[in-house]
């Protein structure tokens, strides 16, 4: 049993890292919607890109809230 729960992260971390899922699958979907999110949630000053400039999508929502 022990070994078994050693063995849990390592192969979420190989299937995670390699993409192993087939297309159609939830597994792939829920890797293609967190791709996503990271595209269109992260602020451009995260990650340091001298192009990029602003707030984002979420600091573009806050600023439109009332």
């Amino acid at each position: 049993m022990v070994r078994r729960l050693l063995a849990l992260p390592a192969i979420m971390l190989w299937r995670a890292f390699f993409w192993t899922e087939e297309r159609a699958t939830w597994q792939y979907d829920l890797w293609v919607i967190a791709i996503l999110a990271f595209v269109w949630l992260t602020p451009p000053d995260w990650l340091g890109d001298p192009t990029a400039h602003g707030p984002g999508l979420i600091g573009w929502i806050l600023e439109r809230l009332p």
